[in-house]
């Protein structure tokens, strides 16, 4: 008010309205702020960002009270004198300082200290874009524009938003020369010369981003894709494993441990855990030496623990037992096999040498050598197998029952074997292939849409496998209670959804049908299966049952065709002889006879 009576009457105000200057300089220094404060919005913007739109807010919200003031300066006899271009020139100086106000403050906030050597950067765009992003990165600190390139060639020249437009799209490689710059920005995802810039910038190792707009975003030219990870898809999954179990602890105290398969996604996290208990030797097993040198690089030796790697093959005898007798395990994880089921249908030779015969050759020389436990690695798949590798899994689940049968009186070499359900974050479980699939653009490729399975994850699975070592078995089966099963297109959504993306819109879901060997559903134990409780929370065991007579001889048959490499369809032949009720005709066939563990547990009267 004082300004505008300056402004006004270039001083001095006329006697007759001194009066009337002080009393509506008390009235609109009340209602001025007053009024902002009430009207919402007034003071919720921030200043260090202050642009355009907030001053035409801030003009709109300050226009009120000059209305109110001029309207009882016109229908109120007796209010003090004021002449009426006092009021308006009060409004146009109150917004001017205001605004003024605002933009110091936006000023000295972008006028803060930069990083030292800002990589120089160049944003291509059109018209409608180039605004745009030069407002959005000159937030940014991280770079130093030098000018705009646009593709319109009339706005070469000129300024936008305070930065020249040095060029067109075809001067690109020279600009880049000449101003030294390390970064080039598309300002947006629909510029056509897009191509012609990732090209010339890649020519001079320059590195290029895009810096979608708003509309690219809303039409679906740019996507928000965010990174996920195992860990978020089975959250709900993940139990809290503290500290390790005082009977593992124990088990393992001062022991030689040997893991074949260490190199395995399973066989590499059970050789971490082991190496952290109180051993005194890790054994690390497998045939492919670039697993067992990365494994070497990540765990080496730790405290007064060796570590030693053992390259070779589960198969070859004479290697087993120069192991087993040069370094006297005690203890044998075996988590070596083949486990790909559609691969397997295709190798039957190769996963019975695998599966089977390695197994026979790996136990026979933990017996002759006087091991103290073997624990081998199975999978729910053996349950009335329907592929090659269920049914090469459950053929060594019968020949560890075997040998614990043969071994109960003469030697102290305890069988156990461990069903695991699909391991997430294993190699080839789902998880990982359906983020590759993501992260090309999609589709999500499933088998059928009712096909489910037990899921759990990795330290579940060694937890489990720890656990079971320990226990006095005979060649008995554990099993983990990973509750209900899960519909594999349900995870397929849910990892959709993690990524920001919506199902069926952003990402499809293709069904590509279920493959050779596959299931609708898996069990972990067979219906007339006698289920026990052990020590351990969650961990059931199935009681073994009579190995058949003809057992061996037909496995001996077995593995002699297979050694001779007979065809596929003939090992299957042999596969459906041996008593371990294995139908390739049970593919695509959902097993529907279904139990929860604590029924089985009362059924079986423990």
């Amino acid at each position: 008010m004082l300004i505008a009576y300056i402004l006004r009457f270039d001083l001095p105000v006329e006697p007759r309205l001194r009066q009337g200057m002080w009393t509506w300089m008390c009235v609109v220094a009340a209602m001025r702020p007053m009024a902002l404060y009430l009207i919402p919005g007034a003071y919720q913007a921030t200043w260090r960002f202050f642009d355009l739109q907030d001053g035409l807010m801030l003009a709109l919200r300050s226009l009120p009270v000059t209305l109110i003031l001029l309207l009882l300066r016109l229908s109120v006899p007796g209010v003090p004198l004021v002449p009426y271009s006092i009021l308006i020139l009060e409004l146009s100086t109150f917004l001017t300082l205001a605004s003024g106000l605002r933009v110091i403050r936006r000023l000295t906030h972008e006028s803060t200290p930069h990083r030292n050597e800002r990589p120089r950067a160049l944003i291509v765009g059109d018209e409608a874009t180039l605004a745009a992003a030069v407002h959005h990165i000159h937030t940014c600190k991280e770079v130093q524009i030098v000018g705009l390139v646009s593709e319109d060639k009339y706005l070469v020249g000129i300024h936008i938003a305070g930065r020249p437009v040095l060029g067109t799209p075809e001067s690109l490689g020279q600009l880049l020369v000449t101003h030294r710059v390390l970064v080039v920005i598309l300002a947006g995802a629909g510029l056509k010369c897009a191509p012609q810039i990732i090209h010339d910038a890649g020519s001079l190792n320059v590195s290029v981003r895009i810096l979608p707009s708003a509309s690219d975003l809303i039409e679906g030219r740019v996507r928000v894709n965010l990174p996920v990870s195992i860990q978020q898809v089975i959250q709900e999954k993940l139990d809290p494993i503290s500290e390790v179990h005082p009977a593992v602890r124990d088990c393992f105290n001062s022991q030689t441990v040997l893991v074949t398969g260490a190199g395995g996604s399973i066989g590499s996290e059970i050789a971490r855990q082991v190496s952290a208990l109180a051993i005194h030797c890790l054994l690390i097993f497998d045939h492919d030496e670039n697993s067992i040198f990365e494994l070497m690089n990540e765990i080496g030796r730790r405290d007064d623990k060796k570590v030693i790697p053992l390259v070779g093959n589960i198969r070859d005898r004479k290697t087993l037992h120069h192991i087993f007798g040069q370094y006297s395990p005690g203890i044998v994880l075996h988590a070596a096999a083949y486990k790909h089921v559609p691969m397997m249908e295709g190798n039957c030779c190769e996963a019975v040498l695998n599966n089977v015969t390695g197994t026979h050759e790996l136990v026979d020389a933990a017996m002759r050598h006087c091991c103290d436990r073997l624990v081998m690695v199975s999978t729910d798949k053996a349950v009335h197998p329907s592929s090659v590798m269920g049914a090469t899994k459950r053929i060594a689940e019968l020949l560890v029952q075997q040998y614990a049968t043969w071994n109960s009186n003469s030697s102290k070499t305890h069988f156990a074997c461990v069903r695991l359900g699909n391991v997430l974050g294993s190699r080839g479980s789902v998880v990982p292939i359906f983020l590759r699939q993501i992260a090309a653009g999609g589709p999500i490729t499933i088998t059928h849409e009712e096909m489910t399975r037990y899921f759990m994850t990795i330290p579940q699975a060694v937890r489990l496998i720890l656990q079971t070592t320990t226990l006095a078995s005979h060649g008995d089966i554990y099993f983990l209670d990973m509750g209900d099963p899960v519909k594999i297109i349900d995870i397929a959504k849910q990892i959709i959804r993690l990524a920001g993306l919506t199902p069926e819109k952003d990402i499809g879901i293709k069904v590509v049908g279920i493959r050779p060997g596959e299931k609708l559903n898996e069990r972990v134990w067979s219906e007339d299966a006698h289920v026990l409780s052990t020590p351990f929370h969650d961990v059931h065991q199935i009681k073994t049952t009579q190995v058949p007579e003809n057992f061996l001889l037909l496995l001996a048959e077995l593995e002699s065709a297979a050694r001779r490499r007979r065809p596929d369809a003939e090992i299957q032949d042999m596969l459906c002889r041996l008593p371990i009720n294995y139908s390739p005709r049970r593919a695509a066939v959902s097993v529907t006879a279904k139990s929860s563990v604590s029924d089985a547990v009362t059924v079986s009267g423990e």
